[in-house]
C-alpha cells in the first residue's frame, strides 16, 4: 500500500532497476527463438534420415549429434541466465519495497546472468562452426 511521496519514490526506483534487465530478457528470448529453431532442424533433418526419406552425408549424424548438444546446452545456458535476470528483477523490488540493501545479491545476479549468456553464446557459435564446416564457402571465383 502506498502512503505517501516516499514510497512513490521507491516504487520508481524499483521500477527504473528492472528496466535494463527487463530489456536483456527480451533479447535473450530472441536468442531462444533461434536457438529452438535451430535445434528443431536438427530434428528435422536426423528424423528424415532414421525414417530413410533423405540419405545422410558422410559423417552427418555425428555431426548433427554434437550440434544438437551444443545448442542443447546453449539454450540451457540461456535460460539460466533468463531466470538469474528474473531473480534480479524480483530482488529489486524486494529491496526497494522492503528498503533492505540489495546492491550485493543484485551485482552478483547480473554478473551470473552475463556469464551464463556468454557461455551460451559460445556454445551457439561452436554449433554454427560444426555446421559450416563440411559447406563449400569457396564458390571458385576468388584467384
Amino acid at each position: 500500500m502506498i502512503t505517501g511521496p516516499g514510497d512513490i519514490a521507491g516504487v520508481e526506483q524499483a521500477i527504473q532497476s528492472a528496466i535494463a534487465p527487463a530489456f536483456l530478457l527480451t533479447g535473450i528470448f530472441s536468442i531462444l527463438n533461434v536457438l529452438t529453431g535451430r535445434l528443431g532442424r536438427l530434428i528435422d533433418r536426423e528424423r528424415s534420415i532414421r525414417e530413410g526419406r533423405s540419405l545422410a552425408l558422410e559423417g552427418e549424424r555425428s555431426r548433427l549429434a554434437r550440434r544438437a548438444r551444443y545448442v542443447h546446452r546453449a539454450i540451457a545456458f540461456a535460460v539460466t541466465a533468463a531466470i538469474l535476470l528474473c531473480g534480479l528483477i524480483v530482488w529489486a523490488f524486494v529491496g526497494g519495497f522492503l528498503g533492505v540493501p540489495v546492491a550485493w545479491v543484485l551485482a552478483a545476479l547480473l554478473v551470473c546472468a552475463m556469464l551464463a549468456l556468454i557461455t551460451s553464446l559460445t556454445l551457439f557459435l561452436a554449433e554454427v562452426r560444426v555446421a559450416s564446416d563440411h559447406l563449400p564457402l569457396d564458390d571458385g571465383t576468388s584467384r
